[in-house]
């Protein structure tokens, strides 16, 4: 899979970030994503039931 590498333009970002690479966290990145889904769903269906 080839994966784009957009270079941030500040170079102060560029300089400090530059080097992260999401490939290396890739379980972490996942299990992340993965919660706030699961927050955001929650939080939805909680609202709902508050307007019914």
């Amino acid at each position: 899979m080839a994966v784009h590498v957009k270079k941030p333009k500040d170079p102060t970002i560029a300089e400090k970030f530059n080097t992260y690479r999401f490939a290396d966290y890739k379980e972490q990145v996942i299990d992340l994503l993965q919660r706030v889904c699961t927050v955001s769903v929650e939080t939805i269906q909680i609202i709902q039931q508050i307007q019914v």
